[in-house]
C-alpha cells in the first residue's frame, strides 16, 4: 500500500507522463507556442522551485558560449535571414528548458522505475495510427509530402520515430537487457520504422544492441545482421540506382557539399536564420532545403554553420557527451550517430531525452541504472 501511494503521489511522475502525452501534439498551438513548449516552461519552474537542477560546469559553459557566439553572428553579420528571432527563442529558451527538465527527470528516475512501459507505447502508437487513419480534426493535419507514412499528431514522420525510439531506449536501459528485453525494444522500433518509413531509425537501434545488449557476441551479430537484412530488403531499393543518384546529386549529397563550401568560406559561422534564407534563394534547388526548412540534414554541420567551431563543440558535448564521462558517451552515442544524418538538434524531444540520458550516465554506479531494475508488484512494469 505504501509503495502504491508513493507512486501515485510522485509529482515527477506527473511531470514526465504529462510531457510524454503533450510532446506528440504538435499541430495544436496556443498563440505561437505548442502545448509541450508551455508544459516545459511550467515543468522548469517546478524543478527549479524544488532545487532539482544540477547542470555540470562544462554543460553551462559550452552552451552559454555557443549561444553568445551565435547571437553575435546573428545580429552583427549582414547575411539575409529568415525566422531568426524564432530560432533565437528556441535555442535560448526552449531547448535548454527541455534539456534541464530532462536532467532533473533523469536524476529522479535513477533510483525508480520509469512510470510507463511498452504497453503504453504500443497504445500510443495505435492512437497515432487511428488519428491519421480517421483524420481527426484539430490534432491532425494532412501533410502532402509525408506520402502515406505514419506521422499522426507529429509534424514530421521522423519526429514520431525519434519519440518512440527514445522512449523505448530508456525502457531498455532500465530492463535486464537480456534477449526478451532486446526483442521488445527491437520489435517496437521495427514497427515504428515500417509505419513511419523512417529508414535511419535502424541505425541507432543497431548500436544500442551493440553497446548495451547483455547477450553474447554471437547474439549481437545475429540481431544486427537481421536488422541489416530488414533494412536492405525494405529500404534498399530507395538507396540504390536512380533514387541513390537523386539523393547524392539533388538532395543530401548536394546539401553536404554546399554546407562544406559555406563553412570553408566563413569558418566562424553565420548565426541563426541563415540556412533557410540562403537555400531559399540559391540558384540550384536542393530537395528538402529552402523555404520552410531552417537546417541542413546533419546536426553537427548545421551547428557549425550557426556558430563555427563553437557549434561543433556544442554538438560534441550535448550529443556525444564529450567531457561528461565515458558512460555518458556510451549512452548518447546512438543518438549522436543518428544526428549525423538527421537534424535532431531542431527537436525539443531530443533535448528532453538527452537530458535524461546524461543524468543516467552521470549517476552513481551503485544506483540501479544500467542494471536490472527490481520492481515490486505495485510498480509499473517497464517491460509489459
Amino acid at each position: 500500500m505504501g509503495s502504491r501511494l508513493t507512486a501515485s503521489t510522485d509529482p515527477m511522475r506527473l511531470v514526465l507522463m504529462s510531457g510524454l502525452l503533450l510532446l506528440p501534439i504538435q499541430f495544436v498551438q496556443i498563440g505561437p507556442a505548442q502545448l509541450s513548449q508551455l508544459w516545459v516552461l511550467a515543468a522548469l519552474v517546478f524543478v527549479v522551485s524544488r532545487k532539482l537542477l544540477r547542470p555540470r560546469v562544462v554543460e553551462a559553459f559550452v552552451y552559454g558560449l555557443f549561444l553568445v557566439v551565435a547571437l553575435i553572428l546573428t545580429f552583427a553579420a549582414g547575411y539575409e535571414r529568415v525566422k531568426a528571432v524564432e530560432q533565437v527563442i528556441k535555442f535560448a529558451v526552449l531547448y535548454p528548458a527541455f534539456y534541464l527538465v530532462g536532467r532533473a527527470l533523469g536524476d529522479h528516475y535513477l533510483k525508480r522505475p520509469l512510470p510507463f512501459g511498452y504497453l503504453f507505447l504500443a497504445g500510443l502508437l495505435a492512437f497515432e495510427f487511428a488519428v491519421q487513419f480517421f483524420e481527426l480534426p484539430v490534432i491532425h493535419r494532412y501533410v502532402a509530402f509525408m506520402q502515406g507514412a505514419l506521422y499522426g499528431t507529429f509534424k514530421e514522420r521522423n519526429w514520431l520515430a525519434i519519440f518512440f525510439f527514445l522512449c523505448s531506449y530508456l525502457l531498455f536501459l532500465q530492463s535486464s537487457r537480456d534477449i526478451r528485453a532486446a526483442a521488445l525494444f527491437v520489435a517496437l522500433c521495427i514497427v515504428v520504422a515500417l509505419l513511419s518509413e523512417s529508414k535511419t531509425i535502424l541505425i541507432p537501434v543497431g548500436f544500442v544492441l551493440l553497446l548495451h545488449f547483455r547477450g553474447g557476441g554471437v547474439l549481437k551479430l545475429i540481431a544486427i545482421g537481421a536488422g541489416a537484412a530488414l533494412f536492405y530488403f525494405r529500404f534498399g531499393p530507395e538507396l540504390s540506382g536512380d533514387l541513390l543518384r537523386v539523393r547524392l546529386e539533388e538532395e543530401r549529397g548536394l546539401a553536404f557539399m554546399q554546407s562544406i563550401d559555406l563553412i570553408a568560406r566563413d569558418f566562424m559561422g553565420y548565426g541563426f536564420g541563415f540556412v533557410e534564407a540562403h537555400f531559399s534563394g540559391w540558384w540550384i534547388p536542393i530537395r528538402g532545403l529552402g523555404a520552410g526548412t531552417n537546417s541542413v540534414f546533419s546536426s553537427p554541420l548545421d551547428l557549425f554553420l550557426i556558430a563555427g567551431a563553437v557549434g561543433l563543440c556544442m554538438w560534441l558535448v550535448f550529443f556525444l557527451g564529450v567531457g561528461l564521462g565515458w558512460r555518458v558517451v556510451g549512452l548518447l552515442f546512438p543518438v549522436a550517430l543518428w544526428s549525423l544524418v538527421n537534424p535532431l538538434h531542431q527537436s525539443e524531444i531530443v533535448y528532453l531525452f538527452m537530458g535524461v540520458l546524461v543524468s543516467f550516465g552521470l549517476g552513481d554506479r551503485s544506483q540501479v541504472l544500467i542494471a536490472p531494475v527490481r520492481r515490486g508488484p505495485a510498480s509499473i512494469q517497464g517491460a509489459t
